[in-house]
């Protein structure tokens, strides 16, 4: 090759021709490259719905640790007696009771039950000052109480640390506290009055109905409703904090010469340091003359614990928070010479232990009882367990109790020595999961002492497990089949462990390995889904003839994010975080947003100039190309994305298109374009398959559920409905398994025309469906609660409405979805299994 310089020719090398070529298109490539991830970092930042507040669900009931949502079926909160009784009598359907919900496995709802949120019904009936002693309503705090008693110089005889639960939920569990002397609140109650389910009111006390008062007490709302309780008070005293480190295994000893018999100490608790668990620290107030210290007499309502919190967290980050708490935070704190009121050292806040956020880790109790003289043989074993599963504690507080022999419940069968143990854990399956394991080894270490285990907390231990440590059980089941007989009272903790709740069906469940999935996935699964909505709404599109120029690509992103963003911000109120499922989401957000932003400014530029040369019709390319998209839509409401056959229809492109015809530029573009865009789907496809099944394996296409009969005289065996596999009976419940993904929408208003009733889906209560409908249209008819929606990006005209429906209802909502569909020319688009 030769140019021209002045009057000569120069020849050129062609590799350095190819060389620059090279460069020129590697610059504008990496340009394109740089451009197209700065606009989708930035498109991503700026898209979404972060001022969407999210729509209260007052029938989800959950707890302080958060892990346990549950969906009932109505609230009430009673003021009165005659408020309970009147609601028993209208009613025939399960009952749960709550109270400050400080329980963390459930023990204070049942999945659409009726339940009495009793923290209205909170009055101080009575105060006796010449005998010490008062008369209130179970809904009224401890630290309402202290400050009813307080201006009477009265105190709290005995009640836990923290001053937020109610009275009610506190007899219910039969808390203790750090009181020395004391065992069980048990010891502190005169009488109280139990509402049955019959609406009858019994007076119970040590000596009246005895078998019901101890069978109240620390009975978890399985006999009746607490409506009245009337305690034993102290004196309101000077305390005088005094702390002590020592080695754990000098503790025992310590305990017996210096804490037991000394009538001076009121407080006592001594904190185990992990991760190691060899020293401890002794904290104990003793009754003194000296004047306070601290000018308030409790603790300040509005008092802040940001420092506390964010201590909290950064002990439980490592173990060099864990060390420094015990050699640098811990001296420091309790250096200085401290005396308080009793009533000030008894008005702790939960406030103090509560992050600002429990999505992606929760804080959790859990507590272990062992009688006084098995102290060392214990710690012993707690240390290894924790220490072999690595559990994340953040302290071990041990309190003492006196034996507690008349409460059917009691777990102070002795005299016993509480283990508080105080930890952090994820919220995902795996976290769960762990801390299952080391809960029942510790357990098993406390029964095999002769000890037992505290029911307020997760439920993870076994039937088995529950009979060894409560082996009065059988007593308690035997009273409420007499006081109960139509086991209207009922939460989490009874389902699992009253015989008559039984679930028949739960090995099977057990073996089929995947029954129970994550509930707040049915509002996860919205953002994931519209990429399947999207690519219909694309397919009817360009079916219509419609210029692919002109389809709202930006609009489609903005929509998968304010999606996101909203089906996150209404599961945070009840739901762990699902790290996981989100980071999933956000990785297919990503993507898909980069994937538009290049496929918009393709179409909108050069895709419209070659429309525009063909007069604005189409190709045989472009038909072609409307099948592949109707055929991707349609495959991907049953089956992973990366499934479709893209190569298979790049090449049909080019075998059943002719090279040349009308409009050629468009023609060649699109074969182009389309070849270009679906041979890099199908390679990202098999690097995503690969992925998904090194990761996750094959991916599941059955979902399981129970349901009943609802024609249950009928003689006849029941069938299921088409689609539907009946995998085994129990009593009256059948399990059963439907198809996942868009046939799972298809099969389930099966169930609302035959003669079945749904009572769970995966484990879970309710689910979310979707509507389409004209824009405006009235859904509120329906057995659902609408949680927001959405006008579809290609049609302003219509909606997509989200709702939540229980399962126990979705078969009523389906029927009446049915039957209003033509006159609000509505219509179901999918239901989001889990």
């Amino acid at each position: 090759m030769y140019k021209l310089k002045g009057s000569r020719f120069n020849r050129v090398n062609p590799a350095q021709l190819l060389w620059r070529v090279f460069r020129v298109l590697a610059s504008i490539l990496i340009l394109l490259i740089v451009v197209l991830a700065v606009s989708t970092a930035v498109t991503v930042l700026r898209s979404g719905d972060d001022s969407f507040v999210p729509p209260v669900l007052p029938l989800t009931v959950n707890n302080v640790g958060k892990l346990n949502a549950v969906r009932v079926g109505q609230v009430l909160r009673p003021e009165s007696i005659a408020d309970v009784q009147a609601v028993l009598a209208s009613t025939s359907g399960r009952v749960s009771i709550g109270g400050g919900r400080f329980s963390q496995g459930g023990q204070t709802a049942y999945p659409d039950s009726l339940h009495l949120d009793m923290r209205s019904f909170n009055k101080v009936l009575n105060i006796d000052t010449a005998a010490k002693t008062v008369t209130v309503q179970p809904g009224i705090r401890w630290r309402d109480l202290q400050a009813a008693i307080d201006p009477h110089n009265l105190a709290i005889k005995i009640m836990q640390t923290y001053a937020n639960f109610t009275v009610g939920g506190s007899l219910s569990v039969n808390v203790h506290g750090r009181y020395i002397g004391e065992g069980p609140l048990v010891g502190s109650v005169l009488r109280l009055k139990l509402l049955l389910a019959d609406g009858s009111v019994v007076d119970a006390s040590p000596n009246t109905n005895a078998d019901i008062f101890y069978g109240a007490i620390g009975g978890y709302g399985g006999l009746g409703v607490i409506v009245e309780a009337t305690l034993q008070l102290e004196d309101n005293i000077a305390v005088e904090r005094r702390v002590r480190v020592m080695a754990t295994e000098d503790y025992a000893q310590h305990f017996r010469d210096n804490v037991r018999d000394n009538s001076d100490v009121v407080f006592h608790n001594a904190d185990i340091y992990p991760p190691h668990y060899n020293r401890l620290r002794d904290v104990s107030w003793l009754a003194t003359d000296k004047s306070p210290t601290v000018a308030e007499r409790l603790i300040p309502e509005d008092k802040d614990y940001y420092w506390q919190v964010k201590t909290a967290e950064f002990v439980a980050s490592s173990n060099f928070g864990k060390w420094t708490r015990e050699h640098i935070i811990d001296p420091v704190w309790y250096y200085p010479e401290r005396v308080e009121w009793r009533n000030y050292e008894a008005s702790y806040d939960v406030a103090e232990l509560e992050p600002k956020d429990r999505s992606e880790y929760s804080y959790g109790l859990r507590e272990y009882f062992v009688p006084v003289e098995r102290f060392d043989e214990f710690h012993v074993q707690m240390r290894d367990i924790f220490q072999r599963n690595k559990a994340n504690i953040i302290n071990v507080s041990v309190r003492h109790a006196k034996a507690d022999p008349n409460t059917i419940l009691n777990w102070a069968k002795t005299e016993v020595f509480a283990f508080v143990v105080y930890y952090r854990q994820g919220t995902d399956a795996a976290a769960k999961k762990a801390v299952s394991v080391w809960s029942s080894e510790m357990i098993d270490a406390a029964i095999s002492l002769g000890g037992a285990y505290y029911l307020p907390y997760q439920l993870q231990a076994s039937p088995e497990q529950f009979l060894a440590a409560y082996p009065k059980a059988t007593d308690y089941f035997a009273l409420k089949r007499r006081l109960d007989p139509n086991n209207r009272f009922v939460n989490l903790l009874w389902v699992k462990y009253y015989p008559k709740n039984r679930d028949l069906l739960a090995q099977s469940k057990t073996d089929l390995g995947n029954y129970y999935r994550s509930e707040e996935q049915t509002f996860l699964t919205i953002p994931e889904w519209y990429l399947v909505f999207q690519p219909k709404e694309y397919a009817d599109y360009l079916a219509q003839g419609r210029d692919p120029s002109n389809f709202p690509f930006y609009e489609s992103i903005e929509e998968y994010w304010v999606l996101y963003d909203r089906a996150i911000a209404i599961s945070r109120q009840s739901y762990p975080a699902n790290t996981e499922y989100r980071t999933m989401l956000r990785v297919i957000g990503i993507s898909t947003t980069l994937e538009y932003l290049a496929k918009g400014a393709y179409e909108g530029s050069i895709g419209r100039f070659t429309r525009w040369t063909a007069s604005g019709e189409d190709t045989e390319e472009d038909k072609l190309i409307q099948q592949a998209h109707r055929a991707y839509s349609e495959l991907i409401y049953d089956e992973p994305w990366y499934e479709f056959d893209f190569a298979g229809w790049r090449d049909r492109l080019w075998a059943e298109t002719s090279l040349w015809g009308d409009h050629p530029l468009r023609k060649w573009e699109r074969k182009l374009f389309f070849s270009a865009e679906f041979g890099l789907k199908s390679l990202y496809a098999k690097a995503i398959k690969y992925a998904a099944q090194s990761t996750y394996g094959e991916t599941d296409k059955r979902i399981y559920l129970t349901a009943q009969r609802v024609i249950s005289n009928s003689i006849r065996l029941p069938k299921e409905p088409d689609g539907v596999e009946m995998l085994a009976g129990g009593g009256d419940d059948f399990l059963m398994s439907v198809p996942r993904r868009g046939d799972f929408t298809k099969t389930m208003p099966r169930f609302a025309s035959d003669e079945w009733a749904i009572s769970d889906i995966s484990g879970n209560h309710q689910i979310v469906v979707s509507l389409l409908g004209l824009a405006g249209a009235d859904v509120s008819g329906l057995a659902g609660r609408e949680l927001f929606r959405s006008v579809l990006v290609s049609d302003d005209e219509r909606e997509r409405i989200f709702v939540l429906v229980g399962v126990a209802d979705l078969t009523r909502f389906l029927e009446a979805l049915a039957s209003k569909a033509s006159e609000q020319q509505i219509e179901l688009e999918h239901i989001f299994d889990y």
